[in-house]
């Protein structure tokens, strides 16, 4: 019974959702969830209800920005049916949420070593920083399944600071070996390519995803390539390499962090109410 109610409960909360689509795409709509019921891995109806609330909010906010559900879905109801039915099953946790976080560790460890061309990365150390990294991502997936969101958000808390500490130590105590140089010119086109390509990951992402993690890190992508870039240029590199600079790339790297703390904090609470 319990589970007839939570399913009876999710049922009512796609009505809800569905009453708010336009006459358009509520036919859509319900072609779509027609041909979803045909597919052997949603003869479960409980199954299908979860997956029609996965979709049905990012639907609404494509709907806000004047996107047809046939623009957002790209296909007609049978085919995009007979896709999702096909799709493989995987586990709860392996989502592209997971490329965030190595996204992170990129630019909050990686290319702010790499601003300035004379300074070369430390392949050894950052072998062993990515090692720690993927120690705490692995406790984090694992304390994801076992807690409420808001013991979730402490735990992540505490990963955290205990992966910059251990971070911090490793800097400190592992041997420059395996240096890496960014050149001038090599180091632009990396970082330029770089950006662009994460740029282009989270427009598509977002795009099918609108509770996407991935615009979280734009702001500090683009800080931290801009000042890449400026310490790669004739004209700005001298400046680069003083007092002013430095100060710089300081605060340059400050505004960085706290851009993907004030847009991840906002988008968290959008997951948030989105779960409620």
């Amino acid at each position: 019974m319990a589970i007839l109610a939570e399913r009876l409960s999710i049922a009512e909360q796609n009505q809800a959702l569905r009453e708010q689509l336009s006459p358009e795409n509520q036919a859509y709509w319900d072609d779509l969830v027609a041909a979803l019921r045909q597919q052997p891995k949603f003869a479960n109806e409980d199954t299908l209800q979860r997956k029609l609330r996965e979709v049905l909010p990012n639907l609404l906010v494509a709907q806000s920005k004047e996107q047809s559900a046939q623009d957002f879905f790209g296909a007609d109801p049978q085919i995009v049916a007979a896709q999702v039915g096909a799709a493989s099953t995987k586990p709860a946790w392996l989502t592209w949420d997971l490329l965030v976080p190595v996204l992170i560790f990129i630019l909050g460890v990686v290319l702010p070593a790499a601003i300035l061309p004379a300074v070369p990365l430390q392949g050894l150390l950052i072998t062993v920083q990515f090692g720690i990294f993927v120690i705490a991502m692995i406790l984090g997936v694992w304390l994801a399944g076992r807690v409420t969101s808001q013991m979730q958000l402490v735990g992540w808390l505490v990963i955290v600071v205990a992966l910059f500490l251990a971070t911090w130590l490793a800097a400190r105590v592992v041997p420059a070996r395996g240096l890496i140089y960014l050149t001038r010119v090599g180091g632009s086109v990396f970082l330029l390519v770089f950006a662009l390509a994460v740029t282009g990951l989270t427009w598509w992402h977002h795009r099918r995803h609108a509770d996407s993690w991935f615009p979280a890190i734009l702001g500090s992508l683009w800080i931290t390539t801009l000042l890449g870039l400026l310490a790669r240029f004739p004209l700005t590199s001298g400046l680069m390499v003083t007092s002013a600079g430095n100060l710089l790339i300081a605060l340059g790297t400050v505004l960085a962090d706290a851009s993907i703390l004030i847009i991840g904090w906002h988008i968290w609470q959008l997951r948030q109410n989105k779960s409620e």
